[in-house]
């Protein structure tokens, strides 16, 4: 009985912590805190890292055709703090494609120690562009459950009119598409009573790029309906006894 009680206080408390976190910073993080490969819904994963974003936090995401000539594609959780190479899993040897993300890339550079959504273009025949560097592509994030509000950040847009919401909740929007700012600019789109959303990100060889308009993700902030704070709550709780295991594991 006294480790019941001891354990609903615990609980009791992280619930607490958590509600009053929601409250005061009034948004949660969507993108995930760790780099790898983002699993779709409608490709597998090629990194030997695959991040299951329905079972981290909730929310679905489908690769979506954007260009005749360019094929679906990935995407991927990076870190400018580190330089990464992700071979194809799936072929044998590592012979197959392989993407390399540099500390200081050719284009687009988000700030150092940031976690960041970063699409990968491939072409018809299933080969990564400017040695997977090309960061444009269009998904779909099913979140599962009704946000009352959804902040993107997108960063790097140099092209105008192709980079943004293509649809709310399964319907066609047309006036949340970006126009083209300085190098390294972040521009915000925020939008209310949010269960999915179609996003373009980049735009293959566009005007005045000879390799295309590269853009990511910066960030993805989401406040919940306040009934679903709860069940958050719970999530949370379960994430944080998650990581202790995982953290002991790794010691012993």
């Amino acid at each position: 009985m006294l480790r019941l009680k001891l354990l609903t206080t615990i609980l009791g408390t992280i619930g607490l912590s958590f509600f009053g976190s929601v409250s005061s910073a009034n948004a949660m993080n969507l993108i995930p805190q760790r780099e790898g490969e983002i699993k779709m819904t409608n490709m597998q994963c090629i990194a030997n890292t695959c991040i299951d974003t329905s079972k981290e936090l909730g929310y679905k995401v489908t690769s979506q055709s954007y260009n005749r000539d360019y094929g679906l594609s990935r995407l991927f959780v990076d870190n400018r703090a580190t330089e990464n190479t992700w071979f194809d899993n799936t072929a044998n040897n590592n012979k197959g494609f392989r993407i390399k993300f540099l500390k200081q890339d050719e284009g687009t550079n988000t700030n150092a120690d940031e976690f960041w959504f970063r699409p990968v273009a491939f072409n018809k025949s299933g080969k990564t562009l400017e040695n997977g560097r090309l960061e444009v592509g269009r998904f779909l994030f099913d979140f599962g459950r009704t946000f009352s509000k959804v902040s993107l950040d997108f960063f790097d847009v140099e092209a105008s009119g192709f980079s943004g919401i293509l649809e709310i909740n399964g319907k066609s929007v047309k006036d949340m598409l970006l126009k083209a700012g300085p190098d390294g600019n972040t521009q915000t789109l925020t939008v209310k009573d949010v269960s999915s959303l179609l996003i373009q990100l980049g735009q293959p060889k566009a005007g005045g790029f000879s390799t295309g308009d590269g853009v990511s993700l910066a960030g993805i902030r989401a406040v919940p309906e306040p009934g679903s704070v709860v069940g958050l709550g719970t999530l949370a709780v379960a994430g944080i006894v998650g990581l202790r295991q995982r953290r002991k594991s790794s010691v012993a």
